[in-house]
């Protein structure tokens, strides 16, 4: 069965002409008969069984490949060997080998960015998109004709189908921009050279797509597809497919894309407003049905070691894998995972400093730094101590302690010499900002007694929605207003998820107005949802704080252990010295406004006459 079913896939999902060929070829003629397997749409189409295989070809590949859903979820896309992640684009990391993340980031290279980010060998984003929105509007159209269907099926069937078109719309919609919203597969007398549409008409057709989901879901019985706890629980034979709280997520996601500056220039609050309601439908909805955020304890667990988790709304996992595998090379500097093209993701200074302190001291700004000092809340000679619990959790730094391993090296002795595993040596590959990424990666990250680890992708979580809610109300209604029939505030949104870290309540000083919060927001949103997701890279952008994030200076931090006879408990009470130093010119960021989206291949546009490009940077 799979080989036939391979090869009715290979006929059926012929791609959506847009953007990918100049001339369009009928889905019926590849239909009407497959001369090597006899068989026909009507075949295909009536039977339960061979739909379901077509169907589900949107998540496990065509023939064995992967022109599926998954290149769009975050650490599928991450895991391959170009070390290029979403926040390597940004201020926020470094990697120490520079390879396709280097250029795009300082506004070069936008043509070879292009071709990497959406056309790459598995990970083709545009190409996967578009067959996967041909396939669901296929499925939509052909399901009456299933004759062995149950009900429950076939509302499960329509649930993902316009589930997943709107997911991918959406996910090509953050990164290109708005696109021709296509609903049902084009035939050769079909026009299929269109204009964009405007961003709110992109919009509402996401979110009504979304919204449809979410019924068919609710009719089907899979509002959520697990028991909520109990026998089953994160165990349901189709956990890793969406359901009907990701749909009213997923809605939340869009509207406040809608409602933010990059797609709101006039800031019609009565976009915010509507985010607000759908993000506290969202949350509600996630109570309901069992959703809850995980503690201190296990907060890892979104990330790494468990398969799914009860915040995970939406998530995938990629599997388990050792420091050596290629899929780590992104992640792991080749000293500790034994990878010759390792590269590793290395925060920059500026984004440690997004971690607050214990007692709730913002540090990123110099001002943030010396109220602190001044306060004895921080000392720059002993930085890490006394941290928002998530730097840890985070972020490798120096004299961290690493499972299995001991305290990580990542300092310079006095005379210059370096120890063999600092992150500050000159080799090719290290890390010039002295730290490292471990949030996806936990004790793979350094030298450790685990030697394999399950991996897992939370797409969609309860956090994110509580931030989602946060934003949007007190856009829409300040620091103290809610969404009608929400039972929390603003910043009572926030709070809570600073509760669930241990972190106390946002400082009185900054709830005195929506303008100071919205800071406060931004950087809990930076933290919480750092390095999942492509939430900063896409989050700078629709804030349009990109263009004064990605034209300031880069800093890392160099430690230096000081001999016995030069220490000073007083002045450098760790017996290191910390010093914050720029990054090589060639490490810095640039801006260019068409960056605000990624350029399609030239080859595509040119087979355009209505569609208006990018601008090219």
């Amino acid at each position: 069965m799979k080989s036939i079913t391979s090869n009715i896939s290979k006929r059926l999902n012929v791609l959506l002409v847009l953007l990918l060929s100049a001339a369009m070829t009928s889905c019926e003629k590849y239909l009407d008969k497959s001369p090597d397997i006899g068989m026909t749409d009507e075949d295909v189409f009536t039977n339960y069984q061979t739909f379901k295989e077509y169907f589900n070809s949107l998540y496990y590949g065509e023939g064995g490949g992967n022109l599926n859903i998954k290149a769009h979820f975050p650490l599928f896309f991450h895991m391959w060997d170009q070390k290029m992640t979403a926040e390597s684009l940004t201020d926020i990391v470094d990697m120490s080998r520079m390879q396709y993340s280097q250029g795009p980031k300082r506004g070069i290279g936008s043509t070879l960015f292009g071709d990497q980010w959406g056309y790459y060998s598995t990970r083709k984003r545009v190409t996967s998109s578009w067959r996967a929105i041909r396939v669901c509007n296929t499925a939509i159209k052909n399901i009456d004709r299933v004759v062995d269907i149950s009900d429950g099926d076939k509302n499960d069937v329509l649930g993902q189908a316009y589930f997943i078109r709107a997911f991918c719309y959406f996910e090509l919609f953050r990164f290109y921009g708005t696109l021709p919203y296509i609903e049902i597969p084009l035939g050769p007398e079909d026009e299929w050279d269109l204009p964009r549409p405007s961003t709110s008409e992109m919009i509402d057709k996401i979110v009504a797509d979304f919204d449809l989901a979410a019924d068919y879901f609710h009719k089907a019985g899979k509002t959520r597809r697990d028991p909520g706890s109990g026998q089953g629980h994160l165990n349901d034979p189709d956990q890793d497919k969406p359901n009907g709280v990701a749909a009213k997520a997923m809605k939340s996601r869009a509207l406040l894309y809608g409602a933010s500056p990059l797609n709101n220039p006039i800031n019609d609050r009565g976009l915010w407003e509507r985010a607000a309601k759908a993000s506290w439908e969202a949350i509600a909805l996630a109570l309901e049905n069992g959703y809850e955020l995980l503690p201190l304890n296990r907060y890892t667990d979104n990330y790494y070691g468990t398969k799914y988790t009860n915040e995970q709304i939406w998530g995938h996992s990629p599997g388990t894998f050792a420091p050596s595998a290629p899929e780590m090379e992104t992640f792991l500097a080749p000293i500790f995972s034994g990878a010759t093209n390792g590269s590793g993701q290395c925060p920059t200074e500026n984004f440690v400093n997004r971690f607050e302190t214990k007692d709730g001291y913002p540090l990123y700004t110099d001002a943030e730094r010396q109220q602190a000092i001044i306060d004895g809340k921080y000392n720059e000679q002993d930085p890490y101590r006394n941290r928002d619990p998530r730097f840890g959790l985070t972020v490798v730094y120096n004299q961290k302690a690493m499972d299995g391993y001991g305290n990580a090296s990542l300092y310079q002795e006095e005379n210059g010499q370096k120890p063999a595993e600092s992150l500050l040596s000159e080799v090719r590959h290290y890390s010039r900002t002295g730290y490292y990424e471990c949030k996806r990666t936990g004790s793979l990250a350094l030298k450790s007694s685990v030697t394999r680890l399950l991996f897992t992708d939370p797409i969609i979580r309860l956090g994110e929605l509580y931030l989602n809610y946060a934003e949007a109300a007190n856009e829409a209604w300040g620091v103290n207003g809610q969404a009608p029939g929400a039972t929390m505030t603003a910043l009572e949104a926030l709070n809570h998820i600073r509760s669930r870290v241990e972190m106390p309540d946002v400082l009185a000083k900054y709830t005195v107005n929506a303008d100071l919060l919205r800071e406060r927001i931004k950087n809990e949103r930076i933290i919480e949802l750092s390095f999942e997701g492509f939430h900063y890279y896409c989050d700078i952008r629709r804030w349009k704080d990109a263009p004064r994030l990605m034209s300031g200076k880069l800093y890392g931090v160099r430690a230096t252990k000081l001999s016995t006879a030069n220490q000073n408990p007083t002045l450098y009470p760790t017996g290191f010295k910390y010093e914050r130093y720029e990054l090589p010119a060639d490490r810095q960021v640039a801006w260019r406004n068409g960056m605000y989206y990624v350029p399609f291949k030239q080859s595509d546009l040119l087979k355009m006459k209505n569609y208006v490009p990018n601008e090219a940077w």
